[in-house]
This record gives structure tokens, C-alpha cells and sequence, in this order.
């Protein structure tokens, strides 16, 4: 019973349905009230993320969009490999065994195609981020949460703001948390961007954002969509 009335709460503030519980980590409310009280709907460029585990967030992201800003797409970027991430929290914590204990034995890239059946305006690019082209030259929002190594934040910090329009928010999770690299990597970029940012702010679940200026326009990407 409490699940579904949570369904129905999801439905009625957001306008589709939610998800299964379990196939969102994150908690992308969180994300989708901020792309409304920013209007992120009116800002060019489509959406990308990268780092999409088990699809829950995806679908989110999806359903907003399609509701709010029909002619964008969701640009989701994963190597669906549980392994790739060897990075470890301060409690010891090893990436790949949390992920591994999240799927309970089944494929990620299985489970994340179910969970976003049905997503019409869902683009999935399978590779690393830090390699595979991302068919996006222009992004409203992005929100990062792949590879938590410090050099793969930073070329992914990169990768989304080489794209960010004036106005547009690109949003990493972990910040502040218990990954303490890749927090002083996040601080590295926005040092070096400083002049280009309009605001940065924080929220739960460890979440960065981080607001282009409306008057800063982003360099051309260092590879353009195909």
C-alpha cells in the first residue's frame, strides 16, 4: 500500500509513472525539481547522463522530458560493465561489489533495457565517456555519476561542459560524500571555469550543480554528434 501511494504521488506531481524503486539509486526528484525551478525545458540543448546502473533515473529523466520539453533527447552513456570502476569509498566500500550486489547476478545492460522500455526520446551510447562519441553538440542539463576515478570526473566534467549552453546545469552525485578525491577533482573544474559559472550549489543526496552563465557561450566540442 505505501508503495503505491507513493506511485500515485509520483504520478500526480511529475505526470507518468515512476519506475520500480529499487532501479533508482540516486533519487532523481531531486534532479527533475531542479530542471523545473531553473527551466531547463527552455534552454537549448538536449540531456545527457552518464552513469545510468540500473535505468530508474533514466526513466525519470525520459518522462520529464517528454513532458516538458518534447524535442529534446536523453543521451544515457554507460560501459554496462559493473566492473570497470575500481574505485573504493573511505569505508572501504569497493564499486564493483556494490554494483555487483545491486544486480544480484543479472546483466546490467538487461535490466536497464527493461526499465526503460518505452523511453521514445532515449539515445544509449554504450562505451566509456572518456571515448565514445556523444551524439549531443548542445546540452541543456547533464548529470554525471559514472567512473568515480578522479581523472575520468574530470574528463567527464569536461565532456559535459565543453556542450552546456548558457543556462544550462550540468549536476554530479557523490560531491562531498565519502569519495574525497572526487570531490577536490570536481573543485579542480570549477576553479579552472570559474569565470564561466553563473552559480554553484549543493543539495541531498550529495549532489553538485553547477549553472553556466547566460552570457558565458561554451567552447565547440572536441568532436561533434554523429
Amino acid at each position: 500500500m505505501r508503495q503505491r501511494l507513493r506511485a500515485l504521488r509520483f504520478r500526480r506531481r511529475w505526470g507518468f509513472a515512476p519506475p520500480p524503486p529499487w532501479s533508482d539509486w540516486v533519487g532523481y526528484e531531486a534532479l527533475l525539481e531542479e530542471l523545473d525551478r531553473h527551466g531547463i525545458a527552455r534552454v537549448e540543448g538536449d540531456l545527457l547522463e552518464i552513469g545510468v546502473l540500473l535505468g530508474g533515473g533514466t526513466a525519470k529523466l525520459c518522462g520529464w522530458a517528454a513532458r516538458r520539453a518534447p524535442a529534446k533527447r536523453v543521451v544515457a552513456v554507460d560501459v554496462f560493465d559493473p566492473a570497470f570502476d575500481p574505485t573504493t569509498t573511505a569505508e572501504g566500500w569497493a564499486m564493483p561489489d556494490l554494483y555487483r550486489a545491486a544486480l544480484r547476478g543479472r546483466d546490467q545492460r538487461a535490466v536497464f533495457d527493461e526499465v526503460t522500455r518505452g523511453c521514445g526520446n532515449l539515445v544509449v551510447v554504450a562505451g566509456d565517456s572518456a571515448e565514445v562519441p556523444i551524439p549531443a553538440d548542445r546540452l541543456a542539463f547533464a548529470f554525471v555519476d559514472g567512473s568515480h576515478v578522479p581523472d575520468d570526473v574530470r574528463t567527464d566534467f569536461e565532456t559535459a561542459w565543453s556542450r552546456l549552453q548558457p543556462g544550462g546545469i550540468a549536476a554530479f552525485h557523490d560531491y562531498g560524500a565519502n569519495l574525497p578525491a572526487l570531490t577536490q577533482a570536481l573543485h579542480e573544474r570549477i576553479g579552472a571555469h570559474a569565470g564561466e559559472i553563473a552559480r554553484v550549489w549543493t543539495r541531498d543526496p550529495a549532489l553538485l550543480f553547477v549553472q553556466r552563465g547566460k552570457g558565458a557561450r561554451p567552447a565547440a566540442p572536441a568532436s561533434s554528434s554523429t
